[in-house]
């Protein structure tokens, strides 16, 4: 499997209830620093991830972009959709020995009349 078909796989793991109930799994898929500037304006860590509880909610994600960064990074764009809620969302994923994991992740609310 190529990089950037890998890496929208674990973006699509990643909103997947299933995945983030799973600490070790979420553990594997964030990096140690990881941090995301979410649509709500916080800042959240890897910390905050693993310890969030209650119901994520089922994101449709569309129009991927993958750019490689290097061989050892990635940006990945893509579009997630919820009904009333729309939002243009950016990655920064990096492998450290030989795993790809998210590093930076950013999420910008579309504004309805868009």
């Amino acid at each position: 499997m190529d990089v950037a078909q890998t890496l929208i796989d674990f973006e699509m793991e990643l909103v997947n209830p299933s995945a983030r109930e799973n600490r070790e799994r979420m553990k594997e898929l964030l990096a140690e620093d990881f941090e995301e500037f979410g649509s709500s304006g916080k800042v959240i860590s890897k910390a905050d991830v693993l310890k969030a509880d209650g119901p994520v909610p089922a994101y449709e994600l569309s129009d991927f972009s993958v750019h490689m960064l290097g061989e050892r990074a990635a940006l990945v764009k893509y579009r997630a959709s919820i009904p009333g809620h729309n939002s243009h969302r950016s990655s920064v994923w990096v492998n450290c020995e030989n795993r790809w994991q998210v590093l930076h992740h950013q999420s910008t609310v579309v504004p309805s009349d868009v």
